[in-house]
């Protein structure tokens, strides 16, 4: 299998709610070939938690650096001359909505795919004039993709949006050396919450652009990757191809046939995201209907070719880490112990 190519599956959400659900709920969830795999591989921890980070490892950047996520979404956008002339540290400004509880602030799930052009335009205006004497600009990339330009700053840590979606924020605010970021975040957050356009949103029963997330601000580097196909992820997985510089397939019709055709020796990104919105929402059914589909699509393909040797198969549940599957042999062996019942996966993962 030394030229086999290489397949890179990333699918968040597969393991990390699994304990909870359990304790909470007394779910199992049930699986015939994704458990299996994962039983019987070889697993290592990696530096990398999170989509965006995992993607981002298997480019060649450093776990130990800020993400250049926001340099590289710009890039591909291009859609703004302010975008196109600036040449210090790009942050992605995205908008957001806060849940205020009893003693913590809760980012929504919600990525506020609501938002119209009118409504991005008149927030950025708004952040603009507040912000004119900071040495800052705010600029919009599309609806909900907003940017934060500033002066070139390579010592911004942060968090990316989605992996706080559903969380208490404040173990993650965004930091800097040189800007005091959670002072802008927090007039960003007392600005827009009395912005009229979010009144008008809240009166059509919308939720309301309360706060902006900064992520993403790594400066400009060069990926240093083998990857040569990125599969599936929406725009995550369009941004991921046009930093690796290869091409990029939507999900496709006949997964087989597209992973039999990938280019040998070489590195292959396949996303698979889709449990994401029902692990966000507690949605259990969702998520094991899911998950029967992504086997049927996808793991079943995967695991006949990874048995005729065709392809090497690493997974990643996104959680720091990453599983390499055994080979067939001891993939049937295993499979026999548990044939007849579809199996827990975490009850063969014990």
């Amino acid at each position: 299998m030394s030229d086999s190519p290489i397949l890179h599956v990333l699918i968040p959400d597969l393991l990390a709610p699994l304990t909870l659900w359990s304790k909470d709920f007394g779910f199992e969830a049930k699986s015939e070939i994704t458990a299996v795999l994962l039983a019987h591989s070889e697993h290592k921890d990696v530096p990398f938690v999170g989509l965006d980070a995992a993607i981002f490892g298997l480019l060649g950047f450093s776990a130990d650096e800020e993400l250049p996520y926001a340099h590289f979404r710009v890039k591909k956008e291009r859609i703004n001359s302010d975008l196109v002339a600036h040449k210090g540290t790009f942050l992605c400004a995205d908008p957001v909505h806060l849940k205020a509880g009893a003693s913590e602030v809760m980012l929504d799930p919600d990525p506020l795919l609501d938002l119209t052009e009118d409504e991005s335009t008149q927030y950025i205006a708004l952040l603009n004039a507040h912000f004119a004497d900071d040495g800052v600009q705010f600029v919009m990339g599309c609806c909900n993709r907003w940017y934060l330009l500033m002066d070139r700053d390579e010592s911004i840590r942060t968090t990316p949006l989605r992996e706080l979606r559903g969380k208490e924020i404040s173990k993650f605010l965004p930091h800097s050396d040189k800007m005091n970021l959670h002072r802008l975040q927090n007039e960003a957050q007392m600005l827009l919450h009395s912005a009229d356009v979010n009144f008008r949103r809240e009166q059509e029963g919308k939720l309301a652009v309360n706060s902006l997330w900064l992520w993403g601000g790594g400066m400009q580097t060069d990926a240093r990757t083998r990857v040569r196909t990125v599969i599936g992820g929406g725009f995550t997985g369009e941004l991921a191809a046009s930093v690796a510089q290869c091409r990029h397939l939507n999900i496709a019709s006949e997964p087989e046939y597209e992973l039999d055709q990938l280019e040998a020796g070489g590195h292959h990104l396949l996303i698979l995201d889709q449990l994401t919105p029902f692990a966000l929402s507690d949605d259990l059914e969702g998520w094991q209907a899911q998950l029967d589909k992504l086997e049927s699509e996808w793991f079943a393909p995967m695991e006949k070719l990874f048995n005729k040797g065709k392809i090497k198969l690493l997974v990643q549940s996104c959680d720091g880490k990453v599983y390499i599957p055994e080979k067939k042999k001891s993939l049937n062996e295993l499979w026999n112990k548990v044939k007849g019942n579809k199996p827990s996966i975490m009850e063969l993962l014990k």
